[in-house]
Protein backbone atom coordinates (compact mmCIF):
# COMPACT_ATOMS: atom_id res chain seq x y z
CA UNK A 1 0.00 0.00 0.00
CA UNK A 2 2.70 2.39 0.72
CA UNK A 3 4.35 2.12 -2.03
CA UNK A 4 1.07 2.52 -4.31
CA UNK A 5 0.19 5.50 -2.70
CA UNK A 6 3.45 6.85 -2.90
CA UNK A 7 3.79 6.33 -7.09
CA UNK A 8 0.10 8.30 -7.06
CA UNK A 9 1.63 11.18 -4.93
CA UNK A 10 4.63 11.39 -7.54
CA UNK A 11 2.23 11.60 -10.33
CA UNK A 12 0.23 14.17 -8.58
CA UNK A 13 3.37 16.16 -7.70
CA UNK A 14 5.17 16.40 -11.17
CA UNK A 15 2.49 19.65 -11.66
CA UNK A 16 2.42 22.48 -8.35
CA UNK A 17 -0.09 24.39 -10.49
CA UNK A 18 -3.18 21.63 -9.98
CA UNK A 19 -4.32 21.66 -6.48
CA UNK A 20 -5.86 18.06 -5.56
CA UNK A 21 -8.29 17.91 -2.84
CA UNK A 22 -10.27 14.41 -1.84
CA UNK A 23 -13.17 14.58 0.33
CA UNK A 24 -13.58 11.46 2.23
CA UNK A 25 -15.52 9.67 5.63
CA UNK A 26 -15.52 6.76 7.53
CA UNK A 27 -19.53 6.08 7.27
CA UNK A 28 -21.60 6.70 4.22
CA UNK A 29 -24.48 8.90 4.50
CA UNK A 30 -22.50 11.98 6.00
CA UNK A 31 -23.30 14.45 3.43
CA UNK A 32 -19.75 14.29 1.73
CA UNK A 33 -20.78 14.52 -1.76
CA UNK A 34 -23.37 16.83 -1.11
CA UNK A 35 -20.30 18.48 0.06
CA UNK A 36 -18.49 17.94 -2.75
CA UNK A 37 -20.78 19.41 -5.02
CA UNK A 38 -21.48 22.56 -3.60
CA UNK A 39 -18.04 22.88 -2.67
CA UNK A 40 -16.78 23.16 -6.12
CA UNK A 41 -19.78 25.55 -6.77
CA UNK A 42 -18.79 27.90 -4.64
CA UNK A 43 -15.07 27.54 -5.43
CA UNK A 44 -16.21 28.21 -9.10
CA UNK A 45 -18.03 31.05 -8.64
CA UNK A 46 -14.95 32.54 -6.78
CA UNK A 47 -13.20 32.55 -10.71
CA UNK A 48 -11.35 28.70 -9.58
CA UNK A 49 -11.77 25.90 -12.74
CA UNK A 50 -13.01 23.13 -10.75
CA UNK A 51 -12.98 19.36 -11.61
CA UNK A 52 -15.13 16.95 -9.98
CA UNK A 53 -13.86 13.18 -9.58
CA UNK A 54 -16.59 11.13 -8.52
CA UNK A 55 -14.29 8.25 -7.15
CA UNK A 56 -17.37 6.45 -5.27
CA UNK A 57 -16.71 3.78 -8.61
CA UNK A 58 -19.53 1.51 -8.93
CA UNK A 59 -22.12 3.76 -6.65
CA UNK A 60 -21.69 7.32 -7.96
CA UNK A 61 -24.28 10.36 -7.82
CA UNK A 62 -22.28 13.35 -8.56
CA UNK A 63 -23.94 13.13 -11.85
CA UNK A 64 -27.42 13.24 -9.98
CA UNK A 65 -26.69 16.19 -7.97
CA UNK A 66 -25.85 18.25 -10.80
CA UNK A 67 -28.89 17.48 -12.56
CA UNK A 68 -26.70 15.83 -15.83
CA UNK A 69 -27.57 12.73 -17.42
CA UNK A 70 -24.38 11.25 -18.29
CA UNK A 71 -23.68 9.05 -21.39
CA UNK A 72 -20.01 8.05 -20.58
CA UNK A 73 -18.38 7.48 -17.40
CA UNK A 74 -14.86 6.84 -15.98
CA UNK A 75 -15.43 3.00 -16.66
CA UNK A 76 -15.55 3.86 -20.49
CA UNK A 77 -12.29 5.49 -19.92
CA UNK A 78 -10.57 2.86 -17.85
CA UNK A 79 -11.04 0.07 -20.90
CA UNK A 80 -9.89 2.51 -23.17
CA UNK A 81 -13.16 3.24 -24.87
CA UNK A 82 -12.98 6.88 -24.55
CA UNK A 83 -10.89 9.49 -24.05
CA UNK A 84 -10.80 11.53 -20.55
CA UNK A 85 -11.84 14.65 -22.66
CA UNK A 86 -14.88 12.74 -23.98
CA UNK A 87 -15.80 11.60 -20.23
CA UNK A 88 -15.62 15.04 -18.27
CA UNK A 89 -19.16 16.43 -18.40
CA UNK A 90 -20.32 20.33 -17.44
CA UNK A 91 -22.41 20.91 -14.90
CA UNK A 92 -24.10 23.89 -12.92
CA UNK A 93 -21.47 26.95 -12.96
CA UNK A 94 -18.66 25.48 -15.19
CA UNK A 95 -18.24 22.81 -12.50
CA UNK A 96 -16.52 20.06 -14.87
CA UNK A 97 -16.95 16.52 -12.91
CA UNK A 98 -16.27 12.66 -14.35
CA UNK A 99 -19.12 10.41 -13.11
CA UNK A 100 -17.88 7.07 -11.04
CA UNK A 101 -20.10 5.15 -13.09
CA UNK A 102 -23.59 3.91 -11.33
CA UNK A 103 -23.63 0.02 -10.94
CA UNK A 104 -20.60 -1.08 -12.41
CA UNK A 105 -19.34 -4.13 -10.98
CA UNK A 106 -15.83 -4.00 -12.38
CA UNK A 107 -14.90 -0.75 -11.01
CA UNK A 108 -15.29 -1.62 -7.44
CA UNK A 109 -12.37 -3.51 -8.08
CA UNK A 110 -9.96 -0.93 -9.89
CA UNK A 111 -6.39 -1.46 -10.01
CA UNK A 112 -3.40 0.20 -9.09
CA UNK A 113 -2.31 0.30 -12.60
CA UNK A 114 -5.69 1.77 -13.76
CA UNK A 115 -5.98 4.61 -10.92
CA UNK A 116 -2.30 5.08 -12.04
CA UNK A 117 -3.80 5.75 -15.52
CA UNK A 118 -6.62 8.32 -13.85
CA UNK A 119 -4.81 10.17 -12.30
CA UNK A 120 -1.85 10.77 -14.33
CA UNK A 121 -4.22 11.66 -16.96
CA UNK A 122 -6.06 14.48 -14.62
CA UNK A 123 -2.74 15.49 -13.65
CA UNK A 124 -2.03 16.85 -17.36
CA UNK A 125 -5.88 17.05 -18.70
CA UNK A 126 -5.55 19.32 -21.63
CA UNK A 127 -8.45 21.60 -20.37
CA UNK A 128 -7.12 24.49 -17.89
CA UNK A 129 -7.96 23.00 -13.92
CA UNK A 130 -6.75 24.73 -10.95
CA UNK A 131 -8.51 22.56 -8.27
CA UNK A 132 -9.86 18.64 -8.70
CA UNK A 133 -12.09 17.68 -6.02
CA UNK A 134 -12.17 13.59 -5.54
CA UNK A 135 -15.17 12.66 -4.12
CA UNK A 136 -13.73 9.09 -2.65
CA UNK A 137 -16.43 6.63 -1.45
CA UNK A 138 -17.23 5.70 1.96
CA UNK A 139 -14.46 3.56 4.27
CA UNK A 140 -11.11 2.96 4.46
CA UNK A 141 -10.88 0.11 1.21
CA UNK A 142 -7.33 0.06 -0.62
CA UNK A 143 -8.71 2.60 -3.61
CA UNK A 144 -10.00 5.22 -0.85
CA UNK A 145 -6.67 4.89 1.08
CA UNK A 146 -4.18 5.54 -2.40
CA UNK A 147 -6.65 7.66 -3.54
CA UNK A 148 -6.78 10.17 -0.97
CA UNK A 149 -2.46 9.77 -0.51
CA UNK A 150 -2.69 10.81 -3.54
CA UNK A 151 -4.10 14.17 -3.39
CA UNK A 152 -2.55 17.23 -1.82
CA UNK A 153 -4.79 17.18 1.09
CA UNK A 154 -8.00 15.88 2.32
CA UNK A 155 -11.28 17.03 4.37
CA UNK A 156 -13.20 14.20 6.39
CA UNK A 157 -16.62 14.67 7.00
CA UNK A 158 -18.14 13.47 9.99
CA UNK A 159 -21.54 13.97 11.70
CA UNK A 160 -22.33 14.02 15.63
CA UNK A 161 -23.25 10.28 15.60
CA UNK A 162 -21.01 8.14 17.60
CA UNK A 163 -20.57 5.55 14.94
CA UNK A 164 -19.69 8.53 12.67
CA UNK A 165 -16.99 10.07 14.69
CA UNK A 166 -15.87 6.20 15.41
CA UNK A 167 -15.41 5.67 11.55
CA UNK A 168 -14.07 9.21 10.93
CA UNK A 169 -10.85 8.20 13.64
CA UNK A 170 -10.32 4.70 12.10
CA UNK A 171 -10.28 6.07 8.53
CA UNK A 172 -7.56 8.67 9.51
CA UNK A 173 -5.94 6.38 12.19
CA UNK A 174 -5.09 4.46 8.79
CA UNK A 175 -3.90 7.34 6.89
CA UNK A 176 -1.78 8.53 9.77
CA UNK A 177 0.00 5.13 9.75
CA UNK A 178 0.54 5.14 5.82
CA UNK A 179 1.39 8.97 5.71
CA UNK A 180 1.78 10.71 8.96
CA UNK A 181 2.39 13.69 6.99
CA UNK A 182 -0.71 14.31 5.06
CA UNK A 183 -2.60 17.11 5.60
CA UNK A 184 -6.23 16.45 7.20
CA UNK A 185 -8.95 18.81 7.47
CA UNK A 186 -12.04 18.06 9.85
CA UNK A 187 -15.64 19.03 8.65
CA UNK A 188 -18.54 18.25 11.26
CA UNK A 189 -21.48 17.98 9.27
CA UNK A 190 -25.28 17.75 10.31
CA UNK A 191 -25.57 19.05 13.81
CA UNK A 192 -28.43 20.42 15.66
CA UNK A 193 -26.40 23.03 17.14
CA UNK A 194 -23.48 25.14 16.97
CA UNK A 195 -22.72 24.37 20.88
CA UNK A 196 -22.80 20.29 19.78
CA UNK A 197 -20.84 21.16 16.59
CA UNK A 198 -17.91 22.68 18.44
CA UNK A 199 -17.92 19.95 21.07
CA UNK A 200 -18.01 17.32 18.73
CA UNK A 201 -14.96 19.24 16.56
CA UNK A 202 -12.91 20.11 19.66
CA UNK A 203 -13.23 16.41 21.57
CA UNK A 204 -12.30 14.63 18.00
CA UNK A 205 -9.16 16.84 17.26
CA UNK A 206 -7.98 16.44 20.69
CA UNK A 207 -8.64 12.87 20.65
CA UNK A 208 -6.82 12.34 17.53
CA UNK A 209 -3.90 14.80 18.42
CA UNK A 210 -3.60 12.60 21.81
CA UNK A 211 -3.73 9.02 20.31
CA UNK A 212 -2.32 9.42 17.07
CA UNK A 213 -0.10 12.55 17.65
CA UNK A 214 -1.59 14.02 14.26
CA UNK A 215 -2.28 17.55 13.63
CA UNK A 216 -6.54 17.64 12.39
CA UNK A 217 -7.18 21.62 11.26
CA UNK A 218 -10.60 22.23 11.62
CA UNK A 219 -12.54 23.56 8.59
CA UNK A 220 -16.03 24.00 9.42
CA UNK A 221 -19.39 23.61 11.14
CA UNK A 222 -22.73 23.07 9.28
CA UNK A 223 -25.84 22.67 11.00
CA UNK A 224 -28.58 20.01 9.71
CA UNK A 225 -30.29 21.70 6.76
CA UNK A 226 -33.91 20.45 6.13
CA UNK A 227 -33.82 22.02 2.24
CA UNK A 228 -30.82 19.91 1.57
CA UNK A 229 -32.83 16.58 0.82
CA UNK A 230 -35.25 18.95 -1.30
CA UNK A 231 -32.24 20.35 -3.50
CA UNK A 232 -31.43 16.55 -3.98
CA UNK A 233 -34.61 15.80 -5.10
CA UNK A 234 -34.76 18.81 -7.45
CA UNK A 235 -31.02 18.03 -8.76
CA UNK A 236 -29.83 21.66 -8.02
CA UNK A 237 -26.92 22.24 -5.45
CA UNK A 238 -28.16 24.28 -2.44
CA UNK A 239 -25.31 26.52 -3.29
CA UNK A 240 -27.66 27.53 -6.13
CA UNK A 241 -31.09 26.62 -5.27
CA UNK A 242 -31.21 28.81 -1.86
CA UNK A 243 -27.20 30.54 -1.96
CA UNK A 244 -28.29 33.03 0.79
CA UNK A 245 -29.18 29.82 3.39
CA UNK A 246 -26.40 29.50 6.12
CA UNK A 247 -25.24 26.75 4.85
CA UNK A 248 -24.66 27.81 1.62
CA UNK A 249 -22.44 30.99 3.18
CA UNK A 250 -20.68 28.49 5.41
CA UNK A 251 -19.64 26.24 2.36
CA UNK A 252 -18.58 29.50 0.47
CA UNK A 253 -16.22 30.60 3.60
CA UNK A 254 -15.22 27.26 3.54
CA UNK A 255 -13.78 27.76 -0.07
CA UNK A 256 -12.72 31.06 0.49
CA UNK A 257 -10.54 29.28 3.66
CA UNK A 258 -9.15 26.34 1.89
CA UNK A 259 -7.97 28.75 -1.53
CA UNK A 260 -6.79 31.21 1.27
CA UNK A 261 -8.95 34.28 0.38
CA UNK A 262 -10.37 36.41 2.62
CA UNK A 263 -13.45 35.55 4.32
CA UNK A 264 -16.84 37.56 2.35
CA UNK A 265 -17.78 38.82 6.02
CA UNK A 266 -14.52 40.21 7.05
CA UNK A 267 -13.89 41.64 3.38
CA UNK A 268 -17.16 43.58 2.89
CA UNK A 269 -16.27 44.73 6.72
CA UNK A 270 -12.69 45.79 6.04
CA UNK A 271 -14.79 47.97 2.73
CA UNK A 272 -16.77 49.42 4.80
CA UNK A 273 -14.66 50.45 7.50
CA UNK A 274 -12.47 51.83 4.53
CA UNK A 275 -15.26 53.79 2.44
CA UNK A 276 -16.01 55.40 6.31
CA UNK A 277 -12.97 56.64 6.48
CA UNK A 278 -12.55 58.56 2.86
CA UNK A 279 -15.83 59.71 3.92
CA UNK A 280 -15.31 61.31 6.83
CA UNK A 281 -12.59 62.71 5.81
CA UNK A 282 -13.84 64.46 2.51
CA UNK A 283 -16.43 65.90 4.88
CA UNK A 284 -16.32 69.91 5.10
CA UNK A 285 -18.24 72.25 7.30
CA UNK A 286 -21.55 73.66 5.53
CA UNK A 287 -21.13 77.12 5.15
CA UNK A 288 -23.38 79.90 4.00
Amino acid sequence: MPDQAQNLRELVGKTQEIRVISIASGKGGVGKSTISVNLAVAMSRLGVRVLILDADFGLANVDVMLGVTTKYDVSHFLRGERSLREIVQLGYEGVRFISGGSGVKDLLNIDEEQLSGLIEGLVHFDTAVDVIIIDTGAGISDNVIKLVLASSETLVITTPEPTSILDAYALIKTLVKTDHSHQIHILVNKCETKKEARRVQDGFIEVVSRHLGKNVQPMGLIMYDHSIPQSIKRQIPISISDPLSDTSKEIDRIARSILELPDRGAATSLLSRVFNRIIGERKEPITK
